[in-house]
Parts: C-alpha cells; sequence; structure tokens
C-alpha cells in the first residue's frame, strides 16, 4: 500500500492543480494538459493508477469533453447495473467492476472493503470537483459557466459545510452499505440546506432518480430551489426544481435535462406516498428542518424507516439545526450524527431588564433605536401573526417615512412581495423585515444584522374529547431563540435584542417546541396511513406517538363519516376520501353536493375551509366591513357567505383594467386568501372529476340555488352539529361542548335552532363555533341508516347507572323530526 499511499498524494496534487486553473483558462490549458501527462505516466504504476487511468476518459484524452467525463465517471460511481458508452472500459474484476462485451457492467466487490472505499472516496472527490470546477457546464453540452457562477462558487466553498464535503460523502456511503440513513446537525448558517443536497445529487445523478429535499414552509422549498439553481447554473425548473402546493417547477420526461433535485414541502411528500408509500422513484429523501416536527415530517421520517428496509436503494438524510439529532439517530439506530459547525460569525445578544407589558411597543422601540444610533444594517423583527406583521410595517413606515423601510414576511405572502422582502435593498435605506417564524429556518435574508426576538409565536393544542383545537400566543421555545439569533449572523457580525428577560428565557421557555403531532387533530393522517395499508396505526413507529385518545377520536369520527367500518378498515368511500388534498369531510360534502346538483359549489366550499377566512371582519372596523359585506350575507350560512363573495370575485376579477386590490381593499376581502382558494378550487375540481369519471353538477342562481348548499352541507357536516342553548351560545351534540356563535358570523344573534359547522376552537377563553350553517333537523334525522350518528346509542350520555342521555332536548328535537318525516311520507 506505500506505492498506492505515494500515487494517491501525487494524484491529489494534481488535482489541486486541476482546480486552480479551468475558471481563468480552457479546458486545453495546461491544468488540463498536465493531468493528462501525469496520469499516463502513472497508469500502469498500481491500481489507482490503472483505475484513473481507465476511468477518466475525460482526462485520458485531450479531447475529450467534460460532459463526457460526467457520463462516464458518474456510472463508474453507481453500484448496479448500468450500460457504458464507451466501448474501451473493461474494468478488470480486482478492480470492483465487472463488465461483459457489450459493455453492461455491475459492481464485483473482491477487494478489501477499506481499499475498495479509498478508490471510490478519491474518484468521488476529483468527480465532484472537476464537476464545478470545468470551465464548461457538464450537463449543457458546449454552453461555457457565467462568471456569476464561479462567483457563487466561491461563495459555497466559504460555507463550513463544504470544508467537510468528503466525510458527509464518506459518511452518506457508508449508510448506503449499512444503514442507509445520515443524521446531520448543522448549526444556522453551516450551509446545509443549499449544499447537502448539492453534493448528494451529484453523487446520485447515474442512479437516474430523484434526490428531494423536504422544506416544512413552502416559501422555504421555493427560495431556496431558486438559490441552488442558481449555484449550479441552471434554469429553475429544469434540473433543480419544487414543488409545493398548488404550484410546481419542475420537469418530468425522460431526457438527460430531467429534474433530479426537487425541493418540497414534506406535506408534498407525503400525499406521493399514498401512491408509493416505498418512494421508489427516489434516490435520497433528505428531510429538512426535521427539529421543527410539522405532523408532515414525523410521519414522513416514520414511513422512511419502513421504506429504507424495503427500498434497496434507497437512502435519507434526515438534518437538523438543534440537539434533536441525537433524538434522530437513536430513532434510525445510526449512533452519533454527523455534525457541521455554523458560521463563525459572533452574535451579541441582549436581554430586557424588566419584563414588559407590550411587546409589540418595545418591539417598535428597539428599531427605531436601531435606525437612529447603530451602524449600517437590515432589521430582523419576529412577531406572532400575520396582522402582526402588517400592523408592525404600518406603524414603523408612519414613524420612520425616508429612514426605514418596512416590509412584511409570511408564508401565504405572494411570490412578488416575498422576492421583495428576501432582496437586498436598492436604495441604500436600512430595512426592517418583520416576519412570522417563516423567517426562523432555511431562508437567508441578504443584509440582515439585527434581530428584535419578540418571544412569542402562535401556539396550536388539540382536545382530542371535544375535537377542539386552541390557538394562543405563548413563549417561543429555547432552540427557536436560538435559531432566530442565528439569522443576525449569516453573512457578518450581528445582533439580536431580546424583548424578554434573561430570567423568563432561562425559566419560562421550553427547551424544544413541542411536536406537531402532538398537538392537533389526527382525522386526515390516520386515514391516509389506513389507506397506504397501515391496519395497526395506534401502533406505527413515530418517534413520539400520539395519545391514544386522539388515535380513537380519530377512528370515532371516519367511522361515523363512513370512511372505515366498525373493525377500523378503510372502506372504498375511505380510500377515495383520502386522495383529495382536504379534510376529509369534504369528500362526502362534495358527492352529496353532487346528488343535489351543486357538486361545483361544493368543491369552492371545500377549497374555502382549506385556507383563511377570506372576508375580513376585525376590529375596528367591523361596522364599516359589515356594510360593505351585506351584499355577499346570506343570514343563514357563513358557508354560503363567503360562497358569495367568491363568486363577486371572480365576476369582478374577469372585467377589463379591474384593479383588484382596491376593489379587495374597499370590499374587506383578502385578496391573497382568494387567490389560494382559486388554484385549490381548481385542483381539487380536476381531481374529483377524475376520481368520479363525471363532469360536476352546478346549481343554477334560482330560489332553490341556497337550500341544495345547506342540505348538502347537513348530510356532509353532520358530525359536527349543534344545537341552540341560549342567546348565540350552541352545545355541540356529541360532546356537549358550549360554543358561541362569533360577532363576525352572519349567523350573529340569529337564533337558529339547528346549525352545522367546520370546527370548534377555543382563543383565549372563549370557545367558538367556525362557519356555521342552519340546518332543519329533518336533514339530519333522514342521513342514511348505514351512519347512524343520530340514533340514541350515539348520543352523549352520563355517567350515572341509568346512562341518561346528556342532552334529552337533543333526542326530543330529533324523535319530533322524524314523526315529521313519517308523517309527511304517509
Amino acid at each position: 500500500m506505500e506505492l498506492t499511499t505515494i500515487c494517491l498524494t501525487a494524484l491529489i496534487i494534481g488535482f489541486l492543480l486541476i482546480g486552480n486553473s479551468p475558471i481563468q483558462m480552457p479546458r486545453e490549458a495546461w491544468g488540463y494538459t498536465l493531468a493528462t501527462v501525469f496520469f499516463a505516466v502513472i497508469g500502469g504504476a498500481s491500481f489507482f493508477g490503472q483505475i484513473i487511468h481507465t476511468a477518466l476518459p475525460a482526462l485520458r484524452q485531450t479531447h475529450d469533453t467534460p460532459e463526457d467525463y460526467f457520463e462516464h465517471i458518474a456510472k463508474v460511481l453507481y453500484h448496479g447495473r448500468v450500460k457504458f458508452s464507451a466501448p474501451d472500459l473493461h474494468f478488470n474484476r480486482k478492480f470492483g467492476i465487472c463488465c461483459d462485451q457489450e459493455g453492461h457492467c455491475i459492481s464485483c466487490l473482491d477487494l478489501q472493503d477499506e481499499e475498495y472505499g479509498e478508490i471510490q472516496a478519491f474518484l468521488r472527490m476529483l468527480h465532484n470537483r472537476i464537476l464545478e470546477d470545468a470551465p464548461n457546464h457538464p450537463l449543457r453540452p458546449g454552453v461555457p459557466r457565467s462568471a456569476e457562477y464561479f462567483k457563487l462558487l466561491q461563495s459555497r466553498r466559504e460555507l463550513p459545510v463544504s470544508a467537510m464535503r468528503q466525510e458527509f460523502l464518506d459518511a452518506y456511503h457508508k449508510s448506503k452499505r449499512y444503514l442507509k440513513v445520515v443524521v446531520l446537525m448543522g448549526e444556522t448558517g453551516s450551509g446545509k440546506t443549499t449544499q447537502v443536497p448539492q453534493f448528494v445529487w451529484y453523487d446520485e445523478y447515474a442512479s437516474g432518480k430523484i434526490v428531494a429535499c423536504t422544506q416544512p414552509r413552502r416559501l422555504a422549498a421555493t427560495s431556496v430551489a431558486s438559490r441552488v439553481a442558481d449555484e449550479m447554473g441552471v434554469t429553475l425548473g429544469e434540473e433543480v426544481g419544487y414543488s409545493v402546493r398548488f404550484d410546481d417547477k419542475f420537469r418530468s420526461d425522460i431526457s438527460r435535462t430531467d429534474t433530479r433535485l426537487q425541493y418540497m414541502t414534506d406535506g408534498l411528500l407525503l400525499q406521493e406516498a399514498l401512491k408509493d408509500a416505498n418512494f421508489s422513484e427516489y434516490a435520497c429523501i433528505i428531510i429538512d428542518e426535521a427539529h421543527e416536527r410539522t405532523k408532515a415530517t414525523d410521519i414522513l421520517m416514520a414511513l422512511l424507516k419502513v421504506a429504507v428496509q424495503k427500498q434497496d436503494d434507497l437512502k435519507v438524510v434526515i438534518m437538523s439545526a438543534t440537539m434533536d439529532a441525537d433524538k434522530f439517530a437513536q430513532y434510525f439506530g445510526v449512533g452519533q450524527p454527523f455534525n457541521v459547525p455554523g458560521r463563525p460569525h459572533p452574535v451579541d445578544v441582549y436581554y430586557l431588564e424588566k419584563a414588559t407589558p407590550d411587546w409589540m411597543v418595545s418591539a417598535l422601540h428597539t428599531a427605531k433605536h436601531i435606525t437612529d444610533n447603530m451602524p449600517p444594517g437590515d432589521i430582523l423583527l419576529f412577531v406572532p401573526t400575520i396582522h402582526n406583521a402588517v400592523e408592525c410595517c404600518k406603524r414603523l413606515n408612519e414613524k420612520l417615512a425616508n429612514r426605514l423601510h418596512a416590509l412584511p414576511l409570511y408564508a401565504a405572502l405572494s411570490r412578488s412581495e416575498q422576492a421583495k422582502a428576501l432582496s437586498q435593498s436598492t436604495t441604500g435605506t436600512r430595512r426592517c423585515i418583520v416576519a412570522t417564524n417563516v423567517a426562523e429556518t432555511s431562508l437567508t435574508i441578504d443584509g440582515i444584522v439585527y434581530v428584535i426576538d419578540t418571544g412569542i409565536e402562535m401556539h396550536s393544542s388539540y382536545n382530542p374529547r371535544g375535537d377542539m383545537e386552541t390557538l394562543e400566543s405563548a413563549e417561543i421555545s429555547k432552540a427557536s431563540a436560538r435559531q432566530r439569533a442565528g439569522r443576525a449572523g449569516r453573512t457578518r457580525p450581528g445582533v439580536c435584542f431580546r424583548m424578554y428577560t434573561k430570567e423568563a428565557f432561562d425559566e419560562d421557555f421550553a427547551p424544544d417546541r413541542p411536536p406537531g403531532i402532538l398537538s392537533s387533530s389526527m382525522i386526515q393522517e390516520v386515514l391516509q396511513l389506513l389507506s397506504m395499508g397501515i391496519r395497526n396505526v395506534a401502533g406505527f413507529d413515530f418517534i413520539d406517538p400520539p395519545d391514544t385518545e386522539v388515535y380513537l377520536r380519530a377512528l370515532y369520527e371516519l367511522n361515523a363519516m363512513g370512511y372505515i367500518d366498525d373493525h377500523a378498515k378503510i372502506t372504498p368511500v375511505g380510500k377515495m376520501a383520502a386522495q383529495i388534498p382536504v379534510h376529509p369531510v369534504w369528500y362526502n360534502a362534495i358527492v352529496e353536493g353532487q346528488k343535489l346538483g351543486c357538486g361545483v359549489e361544493m368543491v369552492a366550499l371545500a377549497a374555502l375551509g382549506s385556507t383563511q377566512d377570506p372576508v375580513l371582519l376585525h376590529p375596528p372596523r367591523v361596522a364599516v366591513a359589515r356594510v360593505a359585506h351585506s351584499r355577499f350575507t346570506c343570514p343563514n350560512s357563513d358557508h354560503i357567505t363567503n360562497l358569495h363573495a367568491l363568486h363577486a370575485y371572480v365576476r369582478t376579477k374577469i372585467q377589463d383594467n379591474m384593479d383588484m386590490a382596491q376593489w379587495c381593499f374597499d370590499a374587506f376581502i383578502d385578496q391573497r386568501v382568494m387567490e389560494e382558494v382559486l388554484q385549490i378550487r381548481e385542483q381539487l375540481k380536476a381531481k374529483v372529476q377524475s376520481m368520479l369519471d363525471a363532469p360536476l353538477t352546478s346549481a343554477s342562481f334560482d330560489d332553490e340555488f341556497e337550500l341544495k348548499i345547506r342540505k348538502a352541507l347537513a348530510r356532509s357536516l353532520y358530525t359536527n352539529s349543534a344545537i341552540e342553548k341560549g342567546e348565540d351560545v350552541y352545545m355541540t351534540v356529541h360532546d356537549a361542548v358550549p360554543a358561541v356563535v362569533p360577532m363576525t358570523s352572519a349567523l350573529f344573534k340569529q337564533g337558529y335552532p339547528w346549525v352545522v359547522f367546520d370546527k370548534v376552537a377555543c382563543y383565549g377563553n372563549r370557545i367558538f363555533i367556525e362557519n356555521a350553517t342552519a340546518v332543519d333537523p329533518e336533514w339530519l334525522a333522514s342521513v342514511v341508516q348505514d351512519l347512524p350518528f343520530f340514533q340514541d346509542g350515539m348520543l352523549s350520555v352520563k355517567r350515572d347507572e341509568a346512562r341518561t342521555i346528556r342532552q334529552p332536548y337533543v333526542k326530543e328535537s330529533l324523535d319530533a323530526a322524524r314523526a315529521r318525516l313519517r308523517s309527511s311520507a304517509n
């Protein structure tokens, strides 16, 4: 092995010479020529020389192009059955590659593992470096790389993860032969989100499969994909693409320009798993920002843990920015995480000396202090809600006009507005980006030097006994606080101002954000898992399994909807409902609407029910907004009110020369939400028509229009029904949860006896019914008999010996309705 070591050292020296020349010199220049001669001279001296001499035609023959080199070396590195295009590529068996006369080759490892690993590691290093440094683009024959590409390449190599590229690839290839999972912990600014997928992409190119990198948020997926496309010198949507809800840029044709590196939201990949739980189209799946612990991320990790055992050529990389990486490593059984340090830029952190009763006032004062007294540099201000972001921007732009330009940043912002926030100022005016927690991870906002952390976020929890969500403002976790502070040190030294005391941080802030899977309903997710053939959902190997009551509630609701039978086996209807990208209750609504002649309208309501409320009725302008909304209002249905608003928006949009932004402002309509609704509507309409193999019916605007829609809602949302108990107070039928009609509802102070609704939610200390529609009890009583949701045995009972019905007036009302139905039938 001494000769091997000498040759390897010499090769690296020659290789470094190559790496220094191509930026300024063509491939015929001295760097390539020297390498060609060098490799030819040592070609017979050792097995390293022989394999290099044989495997690298781009270096052996001066006139071979980088494109040729790329194809050959990528196939050499791929451990699978491949066909070489060059007839002279024949490897001796002892070099680990066996070929037949037709050029078909397959790995045959007669070398010792250590020797073979050294060869492969060296080839990968050489392969990747030359591909990046070559003056012409290896994926685009004859196309020279731009000066901007090499500028970005230089900045990429300054990232901490770039210095550990070979160590990562060694760990990655070791994982391919054993557990096939790598857990990487990369601190803020390490470059893991943009660089690791590129490392893997080059390494897996010859597999012909996709490398996917998931993000918990759409904004991160789209912006990072754009950045990586620039770094690789390719067009977004060609070799590098993204796929998020209602938007994608990628190619799927069978050509060399297939999109092989794809950024996507974790939810989109989970939807794909419904069709293929083994992820057979993927060479590697990278779960980025795993520490955020969204529901989709946790479910994906559980599915991938199974899939890597079934799919021989699937690899997984889990990337986290926190110490959760140790937990992930233990979960996958892979030992210690692969650690990558963050950027070395320091961040000075300052706390309040005394707690403040109003974080917004303190944050605005801090922004003014920075603007008046601190050196140049943009500000990133974290706030809990979109409403807070808009309000802070308004105040800052009013008070600090011409000195500070405040811009909002949140996930639902339009693409053009997001681009404004993410790009650096061209005017020289200091900027303040006011963002929700969407800016905590993945995103690099150029120019940020100062961070103002309010320490508050909106926290959601779930009570399965009442099927009720609670949304309240709460302290962020210590991990989130560190992430936020790290935003200030991405490109240079920064400062973080925390709008809370050091004592509060130490004593009140939890170490990590609670996993989403532990704080929300699992109805949709349980149905999806059942549709994948996972029968024992409660026993599925989640990293943090939900409480048993959460599973029981999900199964109860799915059974009541007819999606699973009494043995928790998915029904044919349930399999259909699992395929739609909205809450499964809407599948029944669409089917019932189709029967009544209003299928299109129910699709629109499903889209409206899957977004935020598009109708703006927030204080202090509720009275003015009510007047503007009077033209949309249906007094017995919030659903139909929103549907009228959507129809008005569409009618106005198709008019020539219409200023939609002004129209929405005057009508108190959220234009962003309406556009999202239209996207969901079109996607859902196409999906349902394909599933039903029939066009959807549409109701005429006649006297029966609203009646048909209300009946369809009654026959589908019956699991969410309530009966009036007092003035604007309703009791949910099966859980006996008291809830009020909010003042923003069309049903406010209307006093309808029975309603169906989208959900019950708790805000602060009050429980509200969201999106209600008045229904007749006869419609509920006539729900088909194989879904006996309103039979006496299904009603809530007390815990006494007689098992007395908890709400006897519910039974009385339903019995009277049934009597009326029998009477009318006779």
